[in-house]
């Protein structure tokens, strides 16, 4: 009997090894071919691809368009299934493939109408631009056409379908979808509306303090270098009431119901339409002229913030067709280098949080048909939309839309109560959104196009003019020496009001009336300082002609990568002139690396001047704290102990007064978070201090102290009770869910984290999910450090790796380096290209 049970364990192991190994040579199919030559419709004359020691395509052409066709076959063979799903996301297509369970998510971006306003935006783009993208249409097109069944990547296999041919509209959209991952202003109106309708107006700006008066601006208060007189009085330091009433009506959170409306969905693509509501998203960047450097010539970099996903959001890439000559990260779907050089200038970009979102309150009539404005009523017009759903009937989709936009209401009142995972929510009123994203005519990717040619700052803010969204914070620098900066966009004029709330819709008081000029948008021309610093600040120092915004990060990365410069530059007076040292690729590849937390320089001092001791257990972490120099590197009890004191911070202080549903939006905003208990603490406001669901009074000493107590607990639970062994990367940890992480048995295979140092206010950031305390949903996931000069030692770095195929070895291959920040070398030649080559790929024209 023991033979036979030996001998069928021994056939049991054997299948599933045959099985394994049989699966593994099914995809490996899969697999991009690297090396050869490959017969394709669409090029004049043959593309070579050079995939270089890092894997970094270098496409070689006779001209522009045969490049831009062969960065779209590279993209196509790395990150074909990455690019599906971004365009499915786009137009509100994953139920198709993935079933009911992103149906929440499809309803939600229909109502929005991201491929509506894609497909418009496609048909205005101008002809130059449609020819481009065409091109690299073509080049995705001719992978496609050429793939199908194993040779696809394994995703599609495993969910039973083939991609549909691209198009220019498919383009457009992932663009409108990046601009919604840099545009978040909806959900701070949403939390200042449950915020004044649960402890009042003046409450809700002491819990939302804005942008100190005296806080690090990127410019001085003209916005510009060119002498621009000011005509408006500096604006307040609380928001504005005007133009907007508070829903009288007793609800469930405004804030909670749109979170919840895509929350109860499946995960697929959840953080991303979530991702814009998560402090630090943003970027840093900074450039200086050739008077600060080693070189005599221009130094600039970047590293922007998004969401951390696998395949990484950024691919490396490079185009040399003549005297188009590009090289940089680029988004996979998309045709052009958004961030990098091409042989005459470079350019990086930060978030400028421009306020270009509006919530309006509608008053519709008993039909639902109309809606009232200043007295009459106006039709609503009704778009038909239909959601195919694997495994279900479609679903029929009546999108209605006011003069303001889509009822987005409609989309969260419909996916709340369908949600079988969540309470009920009250519904929320009409509410309509309005985006300069869903404006028919959108150049923001011609503009792109254009930047890429550009060779002088002529060249580059001319290309600027038709940017739309999202608006960001340019940072330029040229061959010729010269520096500058501009934050262009689409950035709307309100009759009344400032976009801090949602508007009344009904009364015409909130209006958009036109766009900041495009000359008056805050700009810079070599600069007399020598150099421009931008960290998601405030572009312009008050007074300001116009409103740009409200959200800004507290200065903390700007003013320590200021702080940095100078103590590098080692000069005597304010500024950096005449500098002891002179600025090097080393010395900005190290700042990129840089983790001291001035969150916690400013927060903490605060916060031990109102604690003590009161147990053995606390005194070893009060000392840890109090001898620590805020560097908060992965290897630092101190830096975990005070990121779990602050993660319980808010909640211990406001969570009695705001309840756990708006606590749970609250307590991410971690720049208003910081002001408030700073602002709190510092005048010992003991009516925030005080638990109102207790019979006593504590004090701002007790609230503190029992924050200290929970984020003690909260470690000890995570890492044991020896405070000696404890970590700050054990428990901080970079995520990088695939988009069928959801999918329990495959997210081991498929999705990658690693430990990290840094905080949300740090240069290499690392920012805590509010809703994964610890987890790292926000990273820097592109960097790089360019040099002007003709020895160009430029760099760049991936987050993850450049392949989007789970069996390459280029899946995950740069996770360590990007932790480590170890940066690749930005290869521009041939001879470099060719340098160790992992395979040459030649395409050519049938």
């Amino acid at each position: 009997m023991r033979k036979f049970v030996l001998r069928g364990l021994v056939a049991i192991v054997a299948l599933v090894v045959m099985a394994s190994v049989g699966a593994c040579v099914y995809l490996r199919r899969s697999l991009p071919v690297v090396d050869g030559t490959v017969t394709v419709a669409g090029v004049s004359a043959p593309v070579e691809i050079i995939r270089d020691a890092d894997a970094i395509p270098h496409i070689f052409a006779a001209n522009t368009l045969d490049g831009l066709f062969g960065l779209g076959y590279v993209h196509a063979q790395d990150r074909l299934w990455q690019m599906e799903f971004q365009r499915r996301i786009g137009f509100g297509r994953l139920s198709e493939v993935l079933g009911a369970a992103t149906l929440p998510q499809d309803r939600f971006l229909r109502t929005v109408g991201f491929g509506r306003a894609a497909r418009a935006a496609w048909a205005s783009t101008p002809d130059r631009a449609k020819q481009q993208v065409n091109a690299y249409v073509a080049g995705v097109n001719a992978f496609i056409a050429s793939h199908h069944g194993g040779d696809l990547p394994p995703e599609f296999s495993l969910l039973r379908f083939e991609p549909e041919p691209w198009t220019g509209a498919d383009v457009v959209v992932w663009v409108k979808m990046m601009a919604w991952d840099l545009s978040g202003n909806y959900s701070f109106e949403l939390l200042r509306h449950d915020l004044i309708r649960t402890v009042g107006e003046a409450r809700m700006n002491q819990l939302m303090p804005l942008y100190p008066p005296n806080g690090l601006s990127i410019l001085g208060k003209s916005g510009t270098t060119e002498g621009t007189e000011d005509t408006e009085k500096t604006r307040s330091t609380q928001v504005s009431s005007s133009a907007s009433s508070v829903s009288s009506v007793v609800s469930s959170s405004w804030a909670r119901a749109f979170t919840s409306a895509i929350a109860s969905s499946d995960a697929a693509g959840r953080d991303f339409l979530l991702g814009a509501t998560t402090e630090g998203l943003g970027s840093n960047n900074w450039v200086v002229d050739g008077t600060l450097t080693a070189s005599g010539k221009p130094l600039l970099a970047n590293d922007p913030h998004l969401g951390a996903r696998l395949p990484s959001t950024w691919y490396l890439a490079h185009i040399s067709a003549g005297e188009f000559d590009v090289i940089g990260g680029t988004l996979p779907g998309t045709p052009a280098v958004a961030l990098g050089r091409n042989r005459f200038i470079a350019w990086g970009a930060t978030n400028v949080a421009a306020d270009v979102e509006d919530l309006y309150r509608e008053h519709l009539d008993a039909t639902g048909q109309f809606a009232e404005f200043r007295g009459a009523r106006e039709p609503i017009t009704v778009i038909p939309e239909t959601i195919v759903v694997k495994g279900a009937s479609p679903v029929q989709l009546a999108v209605r839309v006011t003069r303001h936009g889509p009822l987005v209401s409609d989309a969260i009142n419909a996916n709340n109560a369908e949600s079988k995972t969540i309470p009920k929510l009250a519904p929320v009123e009409p509410l309509a959104f309005r985006w300069t994203a869903l404006d028919s005519d959108d150049g923001t990717l011609a503009s792109f196009l254009k930047v890429n040619e550009a060779r002088t700052w002529a060249d580059f803010t001319d290309a600027l003019k038709g940017y739309v969204v999202p608006s960001q914070n340019f940072v330029y620098a040229d061959v010729d020496g010269h520096i500058g900066y501009y934050a262009p966009g689409r950035i709307p004029m309100r009759a009344s009001g400032d976009g801090s709330r949602p508007a009344d819709g009904w009364t015409g008081d909130a209006e958009w009336t036109g766009w900041v000029p495009f000359d008056d948008l805050p700009h810079a021309f070599d600069p007399p300082a020598h150099f421009i610093v931008t960290a998601n600040n405030r572009p312009v120092a008050p007074p300001y002609r116009y409103l740009l915004g409200l959200e800004w990060a507290e200065p903390y990365r700007a003013q320590r990568i200021t702080d940095l410069m100078h103590q590098l530059a080692g000069s005597k007076g304010p500024g950096l002139h005449p500098p002891e040292h002179k600025f090097t690729t080393d010395d900005f590849a190290r700042m990129q690396a840089d983790t001291r937390s001035l969150h916690a320089k400013a927060l903490l001092p605060v916060l031990l001047s109102h604690t003590r001791a009161m147990t053995p257990r606390e005194q070893p972490a009060l000392d840890r704290l109090r001898q620590w120099n805020f560097d908060a590197t992965g290897d630092s009890a101190a830096t975990a102990i005070f990121q779990a004191w602050f993660l319980h911070l808010a909640p211990t202080l406001a969570g009695d007064d705001l309840g756990p549903s708006i606590t749970d939006v609250y307590q991410g905003k971690f720049s208003f978070v910081t002001r408030f208990i700073i602002n709190t603490l510092t005048s010992n406001d003991e009516s925030w201090c005080d638990d109102v669901t207790t019979a006593g009074r504590e004090t701002c000493d007790e609230a503190v102290a029992g924050a200290l107590r929970k984020g003690l607990d909260d470690l000890r639970r995570r890492m044991g009770d020896n405070m000696t062994r404890w970590r700050w990367d054990v428990m901080h940890r970079a995520v990088f869910p695939h988009a069928l992480d959801s999918v329990a048995v495959l997210r081991p295979l498929l999705s990658r984290s690693i430990g990290i140092g840094g905080d949300w206010s740090t240069v290499d950031v690392g920012v805590t999910a509010a809703d994964h305390p610890y987890e790292a949903h926000t990273v820097p996931g592109y960097r790089e450090v360019i040099d002007l000069s003709p020895a160009d030692d430029s760099r760049f770095q991936d987050a993850v790796g450049q392949s989007g195929h789970l069996l390459s070895p280029h899946y995950d291959d740069a996770l360590r380096t990007w932790r480590d920040v170890q940066h690749r070398k930005m290869r521009i030649t041939r001879t470099e290209a060719e340098r160790g080559a992992t395979g040459t790929l030649t395409l050519t024209p049938r």
